[in-house]
């Protein structure tokens, strides 16, 4: 089961505020709990095992789920069956689909499961929200190139047909019928031109249409499509019939473009955070390359000089020196041999291959951890997209009312000195459309996850990143009972240089000066906690152990630095760093800023580029509609491609 994200609000005193946090750390099933001045947000399994708890408490507290950034108040109610129905492109055997529905003929998350052979289609029943997702995986997992869409309705095979093809050929026949007579009475200069150019129009935008009247059934009277479907209206108003149509055709193509580029982003930042799905197993004296998740117990792996273990077991032969930094936080190799057990994520650091014989299965191991905690991570909105969304907001609204009076009101006052406007209305409502970089900068925040993951940091909050920004302080909890290394007083130098305030709590055996920084020997966790509160603006925390937990979660963002030693430490830090490279706590803060450049270079690249062609359609007022929606596609195109150049 995943982990849902939930907040306690109307919380009354501190009093209160402390012994919630308290009682909800006892508690097994919670982790990542960030305490704020009356609520706290905390992940968990299963809330309803927690209601009596939270009662027990203040009855007046109100307990809300967070989705995607919003908070609603929590159903209790147990989950519904819902019948689902599947469809499957690229398969070329049924085979697959056949292993498919034996796997999830086991999982008690699926009942009812069938395959209707005679119209490829499957059917199951669960009360699973993310059931398309979780079959895409296992899909995956059996056959990459195979991949499996919902069908929202039963079928049967002749409405598939009828579907597919039957309207589709109705719709291009009177298309074509329509299209030859606006030609044909174009040179009569009737009012039937106009009327027959708007009908092609209609055919033409027939998707666009519907998706447009769908929004204003949804009350969303400002939505792409029903502006873009206006805007085209308007072209076939001002005469220009040929470059409407074509503009019209444009932009629906546009769809299919942007979705391959988007797909192409994606599949960018997919490879960033991929899991190894391959290793060499040993036997019989020969190597052979198999998939992990095939590997069974006691099967032998090889790990060669400079791998990294995949799944956990004990060394059947060779002698090795292993880095184990992110599973004991410990900095030293280990000589490993015969008989040494290793860990998936330890990394053989010697000259010579260990051959591993397993004693768990790929899914249970380490990096599938490491993946589910990567893959969990956006659940806020960052504040750069936050800023893009009322940008938009107010955009928007703003262009499509200046298209509309441009488009209509001034010609109705003098038609003929502003006629001509009408085109210009056009050009105005189509640049109104949602800014480019909206979504490229949701795009760029993934890419910045996937750059910290190929870092060795792993960002299990979407709030620790892009957070990371707003810190006006840095406080650097140092290892317990260890002297200074020329490794921590480089990073010190570096962080000193990044234009915040660096606290360094120090805990080791010698006493340090703060003549270049400021620096505090040997303090119990109440007067960390303490300084803490003195400190400006929020506070980025760097520890590292079990007792820096309550300073972890009191932080704005807290990045633990221990690997994945501790499991409560890593679920009460937004980011946890698994390299042994001190380094990487300066490299979260590079590339959070190099993530938050590229989102902002984009809005301003964005604005630039729309303010220009409004200048250009101001000063040429028949420059044609369809350059206009190729110059916002090509935008669309290039700040979602930019956006994943941290990469």
């Amino acid at each position: 089961m995943t982990k849902k994200t939930f907040e306690i609000s109307h919380i009354q005193s501190v009093e209160e505020l402390n012994h919630l946090s308290l009682k909800l750390n006892e508690k097994e099933q919670v982790s990542h709990i960030k305490v704020n001045k009356d609520s706290i947000v905390f992940h968990c399994l299963d809330i309803d095992a927690l209601l009596s708890l939270i009662q027990s408490i203040n009855k007046d507290l109100v307990v809300k789920e967070v989705i995607d950034g919003k908070k609603r108040e929590y159903d209790f109610a147990k989950k519904k069956d819902r019948q689902y129905y599947f469809m499957f492109k690229n398969m070329i055997t049924e085979d697959d689909i056949y292993v498919l529905v034996e796997r999830i003929e086991k999982d008690h998350r699926y009942q009812n499961v069938r395959y209707d052979a005679q119209n490829k289609l499957l059917l199951l029943t669960s009360n699973q929200r993310d059931v398309l997702s979780l079959l895409r995986k296992e899909l995956f997992k059996i056959n990459p190139s195979v991949e499996i869409i919902e069908h929202h309705r039963p079928i049967r095979s002749q409405d598939v047909f009828n579907e597919k093809y039957l309207h589709t050929y109705i719709r291009v026949g009177i298309l074509l019928v329509v299209i030859a007579l606006a030609l044909v009475t174009s040179k009569d200069h009737t009012w039937m031109t106009p009327v027959l150019w708007l009908v092609t129009v209609i055919l033409l935008g027939t998707p666009l249409l519907k998706k447009a009247w769908g929004d204003i059934l949804s009350k969303k009277f400002l939505s792409e499509s029903l502006i873009i479907f206006i805007a085209m209206v308007f072209g076939i108003v001002s005469g220009a019939y040929i470059e409407t149509c074509f503009a019209l055709i444009l932009y629906e193509l546009s769809t299919p473009f942007l979705n391959k580029v988007l797909e192409r982003s994606l599949l960018k930042i997919d490879n960033a955070v991929e899991m190894p799905e391959t290793g060499i197993k040993w036997k019989d004296d020969t190597e052979e390359k198999v998939s992990l998740y095939d590997v069974e117990i006691g099967d032998i792996l090889v790990v060669k000089p400079g791998e990294t273990v995949s799944i956990p077991g004990t060394i059947h032969k060779g002698v090795s020196a292993m880095s184990t930094y992110s599973n004991t936080s410990t900095y030293e190799p280990v000589v490993v041999k015969e008989g040494s057990h290793v860990r998936s994520g330890d990394v053989n650091v010697g000259d010579m291959p260990i051959y591993v014989q397993v004693d768990e299965t790929y899914e249970s191991s380490n990096y599938m951890n490491l993946m589910n905690i990567a893959s969990v991570a956006p659940v806020y909105e960052s504040k750069v997209e936050k800023y893009t969304k009322r940008l938009a907001q107010f955009y928007t609204p703003v262009m499509t009312i200046l298209g509309l009076l441009l488009g209509i009101v001034l010609p109705l006052v003098n038609f003929e000195d502003y006629g001509a406007y009408i085109h210009v209305g056009a050009i105005f409502l189509v640049i109104s459309g949602a800014l480019s970089s909206d979504q490229a900068t949701s795009l760029g925040m993934l890419a910045g996850f996937a750059k910290a993951f190929q870092n060795g940091i792993i960002v299990e909050s979407s709030m620790g990143l892009d957070s990371v920004n707003a810190a006006q302080t840095i406080v650097y909890d140092r290892f317990d009972g260890v002297e200074v290394t020329n490794e921590e007083l480089n990073l010190f130098k570096k962080l000193s240089h990044m234009g915040r305030t660096l606290v360094i709590y120090n805990d080791g055996p010698v006493a340090l000066e703060d003549d270049q920084y400021m620096i505090y020997n040997n303090l119990t966790n109440e007067e960390k906690m303490e300084k803490m509160d003195s400190l400006t603006g929020p506070v980025v925390y760097i520890g590292d152990t079990f007792k820096d937990i309550e300073l972890l979660q009191k932080s704005y963002v807290g990045i633990s630095r221990g690997g994945l030693a501790d499991p409560k430490v890593v679920e009460n830090s937004d980011i946890v760093l698994i390299d042994a490279n001190l380094n990487r706590v300066y490299e979260t803060f590079v590339i959070a800023r190099h993530m938050r450049t590229i989102a902002v270079m984009n809005n301003i690249l964005t604005v630039v580029v729309k303010i220009a062609m409004l200048i250009v359609a101001l000063s040429w007022t028949a420059i044609p509609l369809w350059i206009i929606v190729l110059i916002e596609i090509l935008l669309k195109a290039f700040v979602m491609r930019n956006s994943t150049c941290i990469l």
